[in-house]
């Protein structure tokens, strides 16, 4: 595209009017690619994070949750919701209150091929962990 672009600016057009005239013409193509649905369903960040897990986690039987109180209770939150039934105690687990625990095994479980989703209760615990790992 830009050695069009270059051929046609040493012809004597004017770059503007020549990117403006091609992003004119490329624009309805872009448009048309993204095919956005027109009925878009409202829902909460907690029904869409619940929605992103549920679908991720029926695609790829390695991904799993973990995290406190993430099964039984289903999430502090409930971002968890519904799952502990889906995908039963082998991929939804309660974890003690351990942050730093269970961040390590989310670690070694990714090292190992499996794709963790650790969840803490609220973003505070989860800038304690790293606390430990800095200062030693």
């Amino acid at each position: 595209m830009f050695s069009i672009l270059k051929q046609k600016v040493l012809n004597g057009g004017s770059p503007v009017m020549i990117l403006g005239q091609t992003v004119q013409r490329i624009r309805p193509a872009v448009d048309a690619y993204r095919g956005y649905s027109s009925a878009a369903k409202e829902m909460t960040v907690r029904e869409a994070l619940n929605s992103a897990l549920d679908e991720e986690m029926s695609a790829d039987p390695k991904v799993f949750i973990m995290g406190e109180e993430v099964g039984e209770y289903q999430g502090a939150y409930k971002i968890s919701k519904g799952l502990l039934e889906k995908y039963g105690p082998e991929r939804v687990l309660d974890t003690p209150i351990t942050e730093a625990g269970f961040t390590g095994i989310g670690v070694g479980a990714a090292y190992y091929g499996l794709k963790p989703v650790v969840e803490f209760m609220t973003f505070n615990f989860s800038m304690q962990v790293g606390v430990p790992f800095k200062t030693t």
